[in-house]
């Protein structure tokens, strides 16, 4: 399959115009139809506004990459099940799915629509950290918002996930979840990869598989991608829509906390420092922790980042190669030293 590259937007628009149409019954007028985010290497996302019937709509259009991604496969229909079920049986909050489409005719691809979620978004490119309307918020205001973030991931956490049939989010295969969950990403490496000496990485995936916790918190429902920016948010500074569960599973909720912890870690480095506002690591953790309910692996707490980091890493041995064959870097070196191998050479120092 051929590397990933954007898809064109008018004829996404057309298609999906048609689509919705049969869909509706009813007339539809586009007014927007755009592209946030560019590369389409992760799933590809539009914004649509639209007159359906003359009524004013806002929706949001996700698809799978067009080509080879980061992942060996995108399961779009897996996570309209995990918003559906999760709006209909808790109090996450999460965007209301329109529609899941399997059917690859009308765009080349089975695509999800979702009523767009009202709010703002924390600035990715460049770090909200760095820049953006969290950056000039009152420090007062930057704690209310990370408070609000970390009550909400303890409150995904707490989701009694097997009750509710989320139960085939684990890994396949034998063992713990965490165990299978580590196993997964170890094969993910080596197809990322693709034969190259990402020297570092390995190390990681050595040092982890030899440090696993020998015992393992209960099982929780994982959203995957714990990171702001992958959260709306109202005036009130309080999540309206989780968004992005393309790596939702089962597992600890540390390995939640550990990516949480290992992509601040980097994003603190990239951007210079944090936030005023926000809590210290320590006293961020025991909010965190007053919320989920039960206690915390503090013993393994290096383990469950250094695995986080660790995956960040991984995906970006295959961000690197990516990148290389779509011409846009004039070689694979970001798969052997990239931020994340950074942060990894210090957690493993």
């Amino acid at each position: 399959m051929p590397i990933a590259t954007p898809r064109e937007p008018p004829v996404v628009r057309d298609a999906f115009v048609a689509w919705l149409e049969q869909r509706t019954g009813a007339r539809v007028a586009v007014s927007s139809f755009d592209a946030p985010i560019g590369g389409g290497l992760s799933s590809e996302t539009f914004l649509v506004t639209a007159m359906v019937a003359e009524n004013p709509t806002r929706l949001v259009l996700r698809l799978p990459p067009h080509g080879d991604g980061l992942f060996p496969q995108y399961d779009l229909a897996m996570q309209a099940r995990v918003l559906e079920v999760l709006h209909e049986t808790t109090s996450v909050p999460v965007p209301l799915v329109f529609a899941y489409e399997g059917d690859d005719e009308w765009l080349g691809a089975p695509f999800l629509v979702m009523h767009h979620a009202e709010g703002r978004v924390p600035t990715d490119q460049p770090s909200f950290l760095a820049t953006g309307w969290i950056h000039e918020l009152a420090p007062a205001d930057q704690r209310t918002m990370q408070q609000s973030f970390l009550a909400t991931v303890a409150h995904i956490h707490r989701v009694d996930w097997a009750e509710i049939g989320l139960d085939d989010l684990a890994r396949p295969g034998t063992g713990s979840p965490l165990a299978r969950d580590l196993a997964w990403w170890a094969t993910y490496l080596e197809w990322a990869a693709d034969g190259a000496d990402v020297t570092t990485t390995r190390r990681a995936l050595a040092w982890c598989e030899a440090h696993t916790p020998a015992s393992e918190p209960p099982p929780s429902l994982l959203w995957g991608d714990v990171r702001m920016p992958n959260v709306v948010f109202d005036d009130a500074l309080l999540p309206t829509a989780v968004l992005d569960w393309e790596m939702a599973g089962i597992g600890p909720a540390e390995v939640d906390v550990g990516w949480w912890l290992a992509i601040h870690r980097l994003l603190v480095r990239v951007s210079g420092g944090d936030l005023p506002g926000f809590l210290p690591r320590d006293a961020a953790l025991a909010w965190y922790e007053a919320h989920l309910g039960r206690p915390f692996d503090h013993e393994h707490l290096h383990w469950y980042e250094t695995y986080g980091a660790l995956r960040s890493a991984a995906i970006m041995v295959r961000m690197g190669r990516l990148l290389h064959d779509l011409g846009i870097l004039p070689d694979r070196s970001l798969q052997e030293r990239n931020p994340c191998t950074d942060v990894l050479d210090e957690l493993l120092a």
